[in-house]
């Protein structure tokens, strides 16, 4: 007994506060498996774990058969399809929850080191993880946010002499077999170096000693050279950079484009932005020079792409930190005169630590954190790892009953498809049901593919053309799409089965 009343008094109203945190996130961040990126992610495992090898050309689609296919996310996505042949979709939803959790986990981590309150950290972790919520989804790049947390943590701990050089290299070679996303861990690690060996040179406070520095410095070289051994090698490094610079991709697909300030996830990286501007405005916030570094190169980066906002919240964590408690002490200290002394006192309030009366408390801090746990969860996490439901909302967005009936066919066929259509198709048809036109692997089709691609899709000047020149046997859109009006009077062209996601046309006499 006297145990179990020491536990309950360690459940004070601050604990619950940071569970009921990541519990939200953790729910938040359950979505339904709809990314379309999702199914050629666990198509390449598949194909892996069947072959027993990685393929370097591409396997899947007609237009770009035998192009070059760096596959960098190839043990992600081996891991994956282990993952879902273990426990299917929902055990991926909930992995991938899990994911972002302990990157808010690393967030809060990083608030909090930087001094601020507790609960304002709570706070400021809950708007930084949905300010990055556009990059939520059970697919490879969301171990990105994971592995840039853990970097972070790491330099933060190993500049406080707790972890060791010797760590870093082999943690850039796993990350850069899981994902080519490893390029900007190691453009954090130079610039944490740069950064601190400018504060140690220009004999600024607690430097890190130059032995230390020189140590990191090596390790970050080693792990840079380590990164290339993989299956592709310098084609690992060089394929981030291909797609980082391709001004196509960048405009036409969703994720690469800047933030939509509109959206939440835009209004919430605007809240962090404005928030780091007030703050600096107060002239009371000082930083390290790796810390100013790390903000501003990730701003570029999240400007750049909404998928890169969630290393930039991560990567400005300290900064941002700092400038929210500057603005709290200058808060307190214009509050009026009758409540400066409460505000003062909130600012340094920590939880107390109960006597035995605090027993009871302890309680019903307890029952509230179970109660309101099991309600998020129920709400919105629950719900989307049922695979009934899972199945209804799939169906809803992708072209079930259309792959069904281009399977039935019962032979191999060439499909001209809806971009977001590709991933699935693959996953239903290959490798005996027929090869697509284009899927999310954008890099493999090039400029070329991809923008006779668009023609179609926007119905531009000479799509028809595009159709001829592709000479596929079916056509695979959604049932709201323009052209599905047109190949309708098209005498080349049949309705081979239609619901309200896709329409499926096949060549006159090509179906049975």
């Amino acid at each position: 007994m006297p145990a179990l009343a020491g536990l309950l008094r360690r459940i004070t109203s601050a604990l619950v506060l940071r569970a009921l945190l990541f519990v939200a996130i953790f729910s938040l961040s359950a979505l339904p498996p709809l990314d379309p990126d999702l199914w050629w992610h666990l198509a390449n495992g598949r194909l892996i774990a069947a072959s027993g090898s990685i393929p370097h050309v591409d396997l899947y689609s007609f237009s770009a058969a035998g192009q070059p296919w760096v596959m960098h996310e190839w043990l992600a996505d081996l891991g994956m399809y282990g993952l879902y042949q273990l426990g299917g979709l929902p055990l991926l939803v909930e992995l991938a929850a899990l994911v972002v959790t302990a990157a808010a986990l690393c967030l809060y981590y990083l608030l909090r080191r930087s001094g601020l309150h507790p609960n304002a950290a709570v706070g400021l972790t809950l708007v930084g993880a949905l300010a990055g919520s556009t990059a939520w989804g059970a697919r490879p790049q969301l171990l990105n946010l994971l592995l840039t947390g853990v970097l972070l943590v790491g330099l933060t701990r190993y500049r406080d002499h707790h972890l060791r050089a010797w760590l870093l290299p082999p943690f850039i070679w796993l990350w850069a077999n899981l994902h080519s996303g490893f390029l900007v861990g190691v453009i954090i690690s130079l610039l944490f170096v740069a950064g601190e060996a400018l504060d140690a040179r220009l004999g600024r406070s607690t430097p890190m000693p130059w032995p230390r520095l020189r140590a990191l410095g090596v390790a970050v070289g080693a792990g840079a050279a380590l990164a290339v051994v993989n299956p592709f090698g310098i084609q690992t490094v060089l394929f981030p950079l291909g797609t980082l610079t391709s001004p196509l991709i960048q405009n036409n697909i969703q994720e690469w484009a800047s933030p939509d300030f509109h959206s939440t996830a835009g209004l919430m990286l605007e809240a962090v932005l404005f928030l780091m501007l007030a703050g600096l405005a107060t002239r009371r916030v000082t930083a390290r020079t790796s810390e100013w570094l790390l903000a501003f190169a990730l701003l570029y980066l999240g400007l750049a792409s909404q998928r890169n906002v969630p290393l930039f919240i991560l990567g400005a964590a300290p900064l941002a930190g700092r400038c929210a408690q500057a603005l709290l002490q200058l808060a307190a200290e214009f509050a009026p005169v009758s409540s400066r002394s409460i505000s003062q006192a909130a600012l340094r309030w920590s939880p107390p630590r109960p006597s035995a009366p605090g027993v009871a408390l302890g309680v019903v801090n307890l029952v509230l954190l179970v109660a309101v746990t099991a309600g998020m969860l129920e709400y919105r996490a629950l719900p989307n790892l049922q695979p009934v439901t899972e199945a209804a909302d799939i169906r809803a967005v992708l072209p079930v009953d259309a792959t069904t009936a281009l399977a039935q066919l019962g032979r191999p066929i060439r499909i001209f498809n809806y971009y977001d259509y590709g991933g699935y198709l693959v996953w239903r048809l290959y490798p005996s049901g027929g090869r697509v036109f284009i899927d999310g692997r954008v890099e493999v089709y090039g400029s070329r593919i991809f923008s006779e691609y668009l023609q179609v899709s926007y119905l531009a000047d000479g799509w028809p053309a595009v159709i001829a020149r592709a000479n596929p046997d079916a056509i695979v859109v959604p049932s709201a799409h323009p052209i599905v009006g047109l190949l309708q009077h098209d005498p080349g062209w049949q309705i081979l089965a239609r619901d309200q996601v896709a329409t499926v046309f096949t060549r006159v006499g090509f179906a049975p």
